[in-house]
């Protein structure tokens, strides 16, 4: 059986690129090459969306059936903005897969959240780090419907497999990252003031190492592609 493979790209674009405006021709061109990864090799599904935070950070999120598969980003130059970073690619095997949880495009925000944690954690602390996961989600899918999400998937990154990272004593770190869906963000803030949310995230905060730039907690209404 094929596993699918989950493809994040975070790149932030010019205040001048507007895809879901009609006539607006860098928006346009841009719109295009999404579509265009669509024809490509093991392509499953696609959506992009921009970051509440900041409106010009996009994420695109491609699923693979082939764990080689990958978007090219060297067309988005001309897009980007000149003092942001260059585009970053997460790839990982997400439990369960984006598009069968419609965590993307059915739920009016997505969370997409990166958490680090040292490379030298010992088998027994990745064990107990992977039990505190599992309990932080089953902890908030239990909560009453106004502050219970309405969608949850996670998993390990799988590349790249490590990261450099300042704050971790073997300067290095594994990433998990967790897409959760929301009825807004609103209702995203009302969980995380329920006792069970600071209860279950307690023991993951004490071994996180602290989110890498432009890796940041971000909310996204996703449109397909």
């Amino acid at each position: 059986m094929s596993v699918t493979t989950s493809e994040f790209i975070f790149f932030k674009i010019k205040p001048s690129v507007r895809p879901e405006e009609p006539g607006n021709k860098e928006g346009e061109e841009l719109q295009q090459l999404l579509n265009d990864t669509r024809h490509q090799s093991g392509h499953q599904n696609s959506a992009w969306g921009r970051s509440v935070e900041d409106e010009n950070m996009i994420i695109w999120v491609l699923e693979w059936s082939d764990a080689r598969s990958s978007a090219s980003t060297d067309h988005l130059d001309r897009y980007l903005d000149p003092d942001a970073q260059p585009p970053m690619a997460v790839y990982s095997t997400l439990s369960p897969p984006v598009a069968s949880s419609n965590t993307l495009t059915s739920n009016p925000v997505t969370e997409i959240c990166v958490l680090s944690f040292a490379s030298s954690l010992s088998g027994l602390e990745t064990k107990q780090l992977h039990s505190d996961l599992i309990n932080f989600r089953t902890s908030l899918m239990e909560l009453p419907e106004e502050a219970r999400p309405k969608s949850w998937s996670m998993g390990q990154v799988d590349r790249p497999s490590t990261v450099k990272h300042a704050k971790s004593p073997s300067g290095k770190a594994v990433l998990h990252l967790l897409t959760v869906g929301w009825g807004s963000v609103e209702a995203h803030k009302k969980s995380r003031e329920t006792d069970a949310f600071v209860s279950a995230i307690a023991p993951i905060r004490e071994k996180s190492l602290g989110a890498l730039p432009g890796l940041d907690m971000k909310h996204v209404s996703f449109r397909k592609i």
